[in-house]
């Protein structure tokens, strides 16, 4: 079974794509991922690699789970980012066509009772900004 991820810039195979195009055409990760409008979440290791990256960390799992303590305190490491989650630029054009048919939708604008500005979803916005559950019946 031939496992190996095929280079988008020069088409030949390889196991190791992330170091394939940083060695070889000079470009990141990122950027590659951009131009071809690939997932950034997407893995450019084969599969295999994977499993034997897996079974050397399971191997010296020990090892590794010591080097995170210091003085006495285990390490806390936060998977991803900040609070901020990058998107490719597919998924963003994928959005932005969404955000096109919202927007050229004939819905009702709604005046919210609280903040006095006006949204398509006021339930969402009543939930989210003002932590309001539902609101029915009001007149202004």
């Amino acid at each position: 079974m031939n496992d190996k991820l095929k280079c988008l810039l020069c088409g030949k195979l390889y196991d190791h794509l992330g170091s394939h195009i940083w060695h070889g055409h000079h470009i990141t990760a990122r950027e590659y991922k951009e131009e071809f409008e690939l997932p950034y979440n997407m893995s450019l290791i084969s599969h295999s690699v994977y499993l034997k990256k897996s079974e050397a960390f399971e191997k010296h799992r020990e090892k590794y789970v010591k080097n995170l303590l210091k003085n006495g305190k285990k390490y806390q490491f936060k998977k991803g980012c900040s609070g901020v989650r990058r998107i490719s630029q597919h998924e963003r054009n994928t959005i932005l066509e969404r955000i096109e048919k919202v927007n050229k939708s004939k819905r009702k604008l709604i005046l919210c009772p609280v903040c006095r500005m006006k949204f398509y979803h006021l339930e969402s916005h009543l939930f989210n900004k003002h932590k309001m559950l539902s609101v029915k019946n009001y007149k202004l």
